[in-house]
């Protein structure tokens, strides 16, 4: 992830290359960000046979431990990680960033999600709760976990007074004295106050109700538009419920998201595209989809128009379905067509960057000047070397063209990066 505006500090940025090398490269990016499910992709054919034959994010394990080993192997990168609102405790929550910030000195930030699959609920993990619910239920999780994170505590009030036997004087410590419709929590906040106090807040909400509570609480805002021309509607909305909330417009960061395919040269991205076809696997896109969406396509026929299906899952993709191509009645036929095969990788591809660097530089130009993103979620795409390739092709270009930081600003926190030194 990263904010292309502003010239920073410098960090070098070790990654793990081809054949168990570690190469070392002069990167500077924002944060690596862990995303996570709770629960395993079942709605398609109603098993979770499929996923788990395919690897559709399973085996996987919890990243909040490889946040806090990494923190400890790095001094710039920042780290931003998943984590529910609707299978955790906010007093939890609270607890558990806190930490996080401590140990990575003010580098850590919170993917808020409102979990949707419904196995993570056979798996005891908590009551499943239909889609506006769950964001009514984060609406007020928020309020509690920022009175933890905010009010709960005065700076200074650890005071380490060695004579006066004090540790922290408890006149500056206080409840909260929650009482809500979802959760009673009294405080005090278990943690004291963290170089950023609240983590960087990312969100990805689409549709209508998470896009409001986007504007409501989010400062740093995934999307996944089509192309820049509609992605410039799509920001200009979301800009304006960011106002309507009562904040200031600018105040959030809005990235887009997007695979990226980078080649050294044309025969090499052509090389990569081809062996990415090869290794695409039509099920366990569907397994993946059917779960996002909590529908299961093979339970329809293929002229049901995909507006008469009640889903209660993720709606981005119904949402990009919509932007992709706003005329067209989409049926299930045509959504398992699309989800079940690779896209063609081209260098104007909408949801891809593809090709070199030089291409991709000027396409992530087209995004900024057009769309107005702040900057983008970039998502390596197999069989490319991964984070090495975004490194070692395109962060050079990018900073030759001076869209790019060429150092990190020393001991700056999460927030003060996407911020400024005042945030």
């Amino acid at each position: 992830m990263t904010d292309l505006g502003e010239e920073h500090g410098h960090r070098v940025l070790r990654v793990r290359g081809k054949g168990g090398r570690i190469c070392w490269y002069r990167a500077g990016v924002d944060a690596l960000f862990f995303a996570d499910i709770h629960g395993t992709y079942d709605v398609y054919q109603g098993s979770w046979a499929t996923a788990v034959r395919h690897a559709v994010q399973i085996p996987s394990i919890d990243p909040v431990p490889v946040v806090a080993a990494a923190a400890m192997a790095t001094t710039d990168l920042g780290f931003a990680v998943t984590y529910s609102t609707t299978y955790h405790q906010p007093y939890e929550c609270a607890r558990l960033f806190s930490t996080l910030d401590h140990l990575t000195r003010g580098r850590i930030g919170w993917n808020i999600v409102t979990s949707y699959l419904r196995s993570a609920t056979d798996n005891g993990l908590g009551e499943y709760l239909d889609h506006d619910l769950r964001y009514d239920r984060a609406d007020e999780y928020m309020e509690v976990v920022r009175a933890l994170w905010e009010r709960s505590w005065d700076d200074g009030a650890v005071v380490r007074d060695v004579d006066g036997d004090v540790f922290t004087d408890p006149s500056r410590v206080r409840a909260i004295d929650h009482q809500g419709e979802w959760f009673t929590v009294r405080g005090p906040h278990q943690c004291e106050p963290s170089p950023q106090r609240t983590p960087v807040l990312y969100q990805a909400g689409a549709s209508g109700r998470g896009m409001a509570f986007a504007a409501r609480h989010a400062e740093v805002i995934f999307l996944t538009m089509a192309d820049p021309q509609s992605g410039a509607e799509t920001v200009g909305r979301l800009r304006q419920r960011v106002a309507e909330a009562g904040r200031d417009p600018r105040s959030v960061r809005a990235l887009q998201g997007t695979m990226v395919m980078v080649g050294a040269d044309r025969a090499d991205a052509k090389r990569k595209a081809a062996q990415y076809h090869e290794l695409w696997s039509p099920e366990g896109q569907l397994a993946k989809w059917c779960g996002w969406m909590d529908i299961d396509l093979a339970a329809y026929p293929d002229d049901t128009p995909v507006d008469e299906v009640k889903n209660q899952g993720s709606q981005s993709f119904l949402g990009f379905l919509r932007g992709l191509s706003p005329e067209r009645s989409w049926t299930i036929g045509d959504v398992r067509y699309l989800v079940s095969r690779p896209r063609r990788a081209r260098r104007d591809a909408p949801m891809t960057l593809f090709g070199t660097a030089e291409e991709i530089a000027d396409r992530m130009e087209q995004w900024l000047e057009v769309a107005d993103v702040d900057g983008f979620n970039l998502i390596p795409c197999s069989p490319s070397d991964g984070l090495g390739d975004i490194c070692d092709l395109l962060i050079p270009e990018l900073q030759r063209r001076g869209m790019f930081r060429t150092a990190y600003r020393k001991g700056e926190t999460l927030r003060q990066r996407y911020f400024g030194p005042d945030a």
